[in-house]
């Protein structure tokens, strides 16, 4: 059957497929290819797969046969030294699509090691592409496939893999949806289950719970994967890869959240949960469609946020007493108001925690129900059922309950179904977007509740915003300027002296100077002189003004007072309330100094930017305690017209990798407060650095030091003296 086979070949009127070598070889017999050519007509997979997959031969039998038959060469390439200079000769795009690896380079030919030395069109588009002689070997496809891991996609690191680790992988644990056994489901949850992706997605969502982060924004861009979070409220670049990791990356979180991968021209929202160490979180995931394609949020949910109580939430002593008696009146209605983002469902969740117990029946309607509360009843909203807030706020007043939460007052009905409510026996909690606590009225009536309803019903209105609280690790006293001074100078302490604090960065705080936020409110308690002012009609600010003689205090004064303490800066303050100050100061102000605009406030905190750098002029980062060593690489390197930083320490360099993000770095050994060793691996094992090229320059000429450095993570390792030629070639090649 080989001379058979052979002879067909040599007659030219047809070449031999896999399926009939393997047939000709003996290996398989007719039932078994056709089998496994009706397979293939459904599974769209290769005859050697199929095979595989059902069990009869493995792709080391494959492999011999073909060698066999052919009279191939085959090799195995466990353990096989590899030649650099084919692997550098070859495009990854050819190997990866043909499953063929280069081997050597010898005598001027190139050998190449094939799972599938049939496919002569791809012989031929390499012989095009090197320009050289080819020698074939044939070997198993797992052989080839390691080597192309090994050598390509681990070497372009900015793909997926990223050298993640198994452990990084066994880390999180994705719970997944019901629906996802549906066959359709399952054959696109294959497509997205390639280890690379699955750990680089993982890491992604581990990393953004270590840091806190409250969502994860993964944006398509021309050329590029920008992956941000939102870290204390405010954005952060974690890193940029090449745009080819785009699909795979969307698929998988599609896949894991329940949505169609094949939609990708329509918005969807989908769910799923994660399970990291001993806690669950939920996770919430938007798509997007966009010019360079979907851009993906996902939205972490930490279920300890429904556990937390007033006390925790940051209420000085007499607002938390102030508010505690709001909430404990039988009947009424108590708005949160604020910005999106500024904690309101917090609050609420909290004084639902305070209220519930086995005597009251809670009932509460939301937009998505964020947070399971034992004990309450919870009813997610959807339009397309016809469940809205008023309908379904119209629904629960039919379960006899005691207490409603209405995610929020958006529309005429709601607001008046919520304030008949009040007003019928029912203690109501909602939210409203506006500025301030007496502004809430003004939004009141803008939807058309009647003036007269207002003040029956209405028992507190709480205004609030988060900031940033200044990082217990690296706080220390801080002295604001004098401009800054001035503008809060009637709220100070008037028989002493005022004392604030900062965070001055550390690596715990990523060098912000921040960790965790704190929220600073106003409670607008309706006591009967306010009510008298809401029922004349009379305008918010004369509202506020009858309020502040009531006792009321404005979230500025509530957050200065924080930053009195030491809870936060006085800077953030006045970032999230300067209206406020300015307003209670009664007086026009000169706009900031370009030192506290927002923009420059943000480089000073230590906030990575999110847009793209100004300039394309590449940035290289130099740590080395050696100030001659330091003058001469950068003498070298601004010869190349690279921008040049330098530090003396790794602890000096992880900040400013923090605050700068350089394209490459270049560290010494052996150095005090951190060495290049240990900077290396806190680098590497941070997703916002892992991609980030070093070289070890060292004059420290040992091999064992070399390995342990490369083992490390580091990407090359020359020594002193330098080589100018050399030590630019290096930089230009990682760079």
């Amino acid at each position: 059957m080989a001379d058979e086979a052979r002879e067909k070949e040599k007659s030219g009127k047809k070449r031999l497929k896999l399926g009939e070598y393997l047939l000709l070889s003996g290996i398989i017999n007719q039932k078994t290819l056709d089998h496994v050519l009706e397979l293939q007509k459904t599974q769209k997979k290769k005859i050697g797969q199929i095979l595989i997959d059902l069990g009869i031969v493995d792709d080391i039998v494959i492999a011999k046969a073909l060698a066999q038959q052919l009279k191939i060469p085959y090799m195995r390439l466990t353990n096989m030294p590899i030649s650099k200079e084919a692997i550098e000769l070859v495009p990854a795009a050819l190997v990866e699509e043909n499953v063929l690896v280069p081997i050597q380079i010898k005598n001027k030919k190139l050998t190449i090691a094939m799972a599938n030395p049939l496919n002569v069109y791809a012989i031929d588009d390499l012989r095009f592409v090197i320009k050289m002689p080819i020698e074939i070997v044939v070997a198993p496809e797992s052989d080839v496939l390691e080597i192309i891991e090994k050598q390509y996609r681990r070497k372009r690191s900015s793909m997926l893999d990223m050298g993640f680790s198994a452990e990084t992988d066994e880390s999180i644990e994705i719970i997944r949806p019901a629906k996802e056994s549906e066959e359709n489901i399952q054959d696109l949850l294959n497509i997205a289950e390639l280890p690379p992706v699955i750990r680089f997605v993982n890491t992604i969502i581990a990393d953004a719970i270590k840091l806190n982060a409250s969502d994860i924004h993964i944006e398509p861009q021309h050329d590029s994967v920008v992956i941000r979070y939102r870290v204390d409220g405010v954005m952060r670049e974690i890193m940029k890869t090449d745009k080819h990791v785009h699909p795979p990356l969307v698929s998988r979180i599609k896949i894991i959240s329940n949505l169609d991968i094949s939609i990708r021209m329509k918005p969807q929202d989908g769910k799923t949960q994660v399970k990291v160490g001993a806690k669950r979180y939920d996770l919430r995931v938007s798509s997007l469609p966009t010019s360079y394609g979907e851009k993906i949020t996902i939205r972490i949910l930490n279920p300890a946020t429904a556990l937390l109580t007033l006390e925790e939430l940051g209420f000085l002593q007499d607002s938390l007493k102030n508010f505690t008696e709001a909430i404990q009146k039988p009947q009424g209605i108590i708005l949160v108001t604020g910005p999106t983002g500024s904690g309101k469902t917090s609050t609420l969740y909290a004084s639902i925690n305070k209220l519930n117990s086995p005597e009251v029946n809670i009932i509460t309607v939301e937009d998505p129900v964020e947070y399971d509360i034992t004990g309450v009843n919870q009813v997610q909203i959807n339009p397309k059922a016809g469940i809205s807030f008023a309908a379904g706020l119209r629904s629960i007043l039919r379960q006899d309950p005691d207490i409603v939460l209405v995610g929020e007052i958006r529309d005429n009905e709601t607001a008046g179904i919520a304030f008949q409510a009040a007003l019928t026996g029912h203690l109501v909690f909602s939210t409203l977007h506006t500025n301030d606590a007496p502004s809430a009225v003004t939004r009141l009536l803008d939807l058309g509740v009647d003036a007269f309803l207002i003040p029956d019903a209405l028992v507190a209105v709480l205004g609030q915003r988060l900031v940033r609280k200044i990082c217990n690790k690296c706080k220390e006293p801080f002295n604001p300027d004098p401009k800054t001074i001035e503008r809060i100078h009637s709220y100070l302490p008037k028989d002493s002296q005022a004392h604030f604090w900062h965070g001055k960065g550390c690596e715990s705080c990523q060098f912000s100077g921040y960790s965790g936020r704190i929220a600073i409110f106003e409670i607008l308690m309706i006591t009967s002189s306010v009510k008298e002012v809401i029922a004349s009609g009379i305008s918010s600010i004369v509202l506020k003004k009858t309020a502040e003689r009531e006792g009321f205090r404005p979230m500025v004064v509530d957050g200065i007072q924080k930053a009195l303490m030491g809870i936060t800066t006085i800077e953030e303050v006045l970032r999230v309330a300067t209206l406020e100050v300015e307003d209670e100061l009664g007086k026009e102000h000169p706009e900031p100094s370009s030192s506290h605009s927002t923009k420059e406030y943000s480089m000073d905190m230590g906030v990575i930017p999110s847009g793209p750098p100004i300039s394309e002029t590449k940035t290289i980062l130099v740590v080395d305690d050696n100030a001659v060593a330091r003058k001469i690489v950068r003498q070298i390197l601004e010869a190349e017209h690279y921008k040049i930083i330098t530090v003396e320490n790794g602890l000096e360099a992880l900040k400013a990798v923090s605050q700068q993000k350089p394209d490459l770095i270049v560290t010494d050994l052996m150095m005090p407060e951190m060495d290049g060793m240990s900077l290396i691996k806190k680098l590497k094992s941070q997703l916002s650095t892992r991609l980030i090229p070093i070289i070890m320059l060292t004059a420290k000429d040992e091999v064992d030091s070399e390995v342990r450095v490369i083992e490390a993570g580091a990407d090359d390792y020359l020594t002193k003296p330098i080589s100018r030629k050399r030590f630019v070639a290096r930089v230009n090649r990682l760079i």
